[in-house]
């Protein structure tokens, strides 16, 4: 039944959410799970859906809890399932949807992982999500962290695929030169602390000669641009004055 509010009639108020966090969602059948997405909403949180679990897991780091959706899967996908309760996330949490009569079939192991029977009530949901999250506060890697000499490596919201030489925020690729590419891997690789110019011309050009060349400050602002970063208020890149450049914060 609609409601229908009349001129000079006082509209509801809706209270805002005072915190908000982010889980991602992953379902090969992302329509069947509409319910889960809204009462998530509803509850506070921003929800993405990923049909492809690669493309998800790409993306955990950029989230504070991912959820497998298993109800759609069958005998014949156990491989799958097992290989998803294995799966890395670089400390982010994991709560996995199944079907009561799945648990039968799940080995200890999955057992003593997060669980929730789907579908189940809106406050189970949101009170599971909140208890997990909670839970994992403080346990997990701090996010610009690097994870030193591996492929993929991931600084906040971006993932580094240095197999491919490519730089991706929430699946999309940001579009890098090789140079803008090297000198991001050059600051990731010092994990906070700061490089000189000197330093980066050395690595990235291959030479110490400086000679009142801007040509380092020149692609750090370029890089900067592509990142949507800002040299005033930085998310990745901070400039050390008069010395060079550093991961921020």
């Amino acid at each position: 039944m609609s409601t229908v509010y009349m001129e000079n009639e006082a509209m509801p108020f809706v209270e805002a959410c005072p915190v908000t966090q982010r889980v991602i969602v992953i379902s090969p059948v992302p329509g069947g799970i509409y319910e889960l997405v809204r009462d998530l909403s509803e509850g506070c949180f921003d929800v993405m859906v990923f049909h492809h679990r690669e493309e998800g897991i790409r993306n955990a780091l950029s989230a504070d809890l991912l959820i497998f959706d298993l109800t759609r899967y069958r005998e014949q996908d156990a491989a799958i399932v097992r290989s998803l309760g294995s799966v890395d996330t670089g400390g982010v949490p994991i709560l996995y949807l199944i079907r009561e009569d799945m648990l039968g079939g799940m080995d200890e192991d999955y057992k003593r992982k997060e669980l929730l029977v789907w579908p189940c009530r809106p406050q189970e949901l949101v009170y599971h999500t909140q208890r997990i999250i909670r839970s994992s506060e403080g346990k997990r890697p701090v996010a610009s962290r690097l994870l030193a000499g591996t492929s993929p490596a991931i600084f906040k919201d971006l993932w580094v695929d240095r197999k491919k030489m490519a730089v991706y925020r929430k699946g999309e690729q940001i579009d890098l030169t090789k140079t803008e590419y090297d000198l991001f891997i050059q600051l990731l690789e010092s994990e906070g602390s700061v490089m000189t110019r000197e330093d980066l011309l050395a690595s990235v050009w291959g030479t110490t000669f400086l000679g009142g060349s801007n040509v380092v400050d020149v692609h750090i602002k370029s890089l900067r641009k592509k990142l949507g970063d800002r040299a005033a208020s930085p998310d990745y890149i901070a400039t050390v004055r008069g010395v060079g450049y550093r991961l921020a914060d």
